[in-house]
């Protein structure tokens, strides 16, 4: 007998007033029900994860195991890399590239940096985001050339996981040349950390689609259809950031600007800064950075991009 039955055979035996308070309760208690259905279906969970790329000497280094879980979780990166110098014997670790995104379950993302004018690929999948822990597949390659790839690591909210990568071509060296400290391409081996904080699906913040959308010349958002395909830019060229010597500069700027199909960035806007005084060197650092385009449907467009610089004592990174 189905509901509505129900209702009409108690209002004919006790009368329409008496069953109309018989309803009541139930019809709240569905309606409770699939309010919940809702509440579940918008809480659905996914990770704000920090990924730091660090090369290191492996040939004066200790051994230890390709996966890691670390029993701390550092605030900088110089704190990190003093923590694995001082537990797991690694020596010479100097930072690459750090990137903070947010990510649902299943959203796979690639992210591209040129390292000495050769392209380091990285890409990360949340596989299974529960409430209290992350599953996640990890690949990162260089110049085509596969230097780590973990698949089926589970690490929990707000911890972090180290994992140990072979050999590339993407480190730097430094030496003191005739106009200070220089820089040349190096073999090193890769290392990389992983941090997730598990939240809620719509708390997520620096989306890829934050990091990069679509846009007309104006500036203006592209909707996309289920059937279009987007191809975020990849940087070519990084100008660095250069400080007066001696200044001392700590924390990270974050910028944004739109990419052009000629590779070129504009429209330049600083997002957040630690000191508004170098708001002006990194804004014109920025504009000189130099894209492969992004595409959407197999064809060059404008888009925007954001980037964080991480900023050490000395300088950028």
């Amino acid at each position: 007998m189905s509901l509505n039955q129900m209702i009409r055979r108690i209002s004919l035996a006790i009368g329409q007033r008496y069953a109309v308070w018989l309803w009541l309760p139930l019809a709240v208690c569905l309606l409770a029900g699939s309010a919940q259905a809702q509440l579940l279906k918008q809480n659905d969970y996914g990770i704000g994860v920090t990924i730091a790329l660090y090369q290191y000497d492996d040939t004066k280094s200790k051994e230890f195991p390709l996966v890691n879980q670390l029993k701390q979780t550092s605030s900088t990166a110089e704190e990190e890399m003093d923590y694995l110098t001082r537990n797991f014997g690694i020596e010479e670790i100097k930072l690459r590239h750090v990137r903070t995104v947010g990510l649902r379950e299943g959203e796979a993302f690639n992210d591209s940096q040129p390292m000495n004018e050769k392209q380091l690929v990285v890409t990360l999948t949340p596989r299974i985001v529960t409430k209290s822990d992350v599953t996640f597949d990890l690949a990162v390659s260089y110049d085509k050339q596969l230097l780590l790839e973990a698949k089926s690591v589970t690490v929990n909210s707000y911890e972090t996981v180290m994992l140990r990568g072979k050999r590339g071509g993407f480190a730097v060296r430094e030496f003191q040349g005739p106009n200070g400290v220089e820089k040349s391409p190096d073999t090193r081996a890769l290392l990389v950390t992983i941090t997730p904080t598990v939240q809620t699906a719509r708390t997520l913040a620096n989306k890829p689609s934050d990091i990069s959308r679509p846009t007309d010349q104006f500036g203006s958002r592209l909707t996309l259809g289920d059937s279009d395909t987007f191809v975020m830019p990849a940087v070519t060229h990084r100008e660095p950031l250069k400080f007066s010597p001696g200044a001392r500069v700590n924390g990270s700027i974050t910028l944004e600007g739109i990419v052009t199909p000629e590779g070129r960035i504009t429209n330049v806007r600083v997002l957040d800064t630690p000191d508004s005084a170098i708001n002006p060197k990194a804004t014109e650092a920025f504009r000189q950075y130099r894209f492969n385009p992004a595409k959407l449907n197999g064809r060059a467009t404008y888009a925007t991009y954001r980037e964080t610089i991480v900023l050490s004592k000395q300088g950028p990174l």
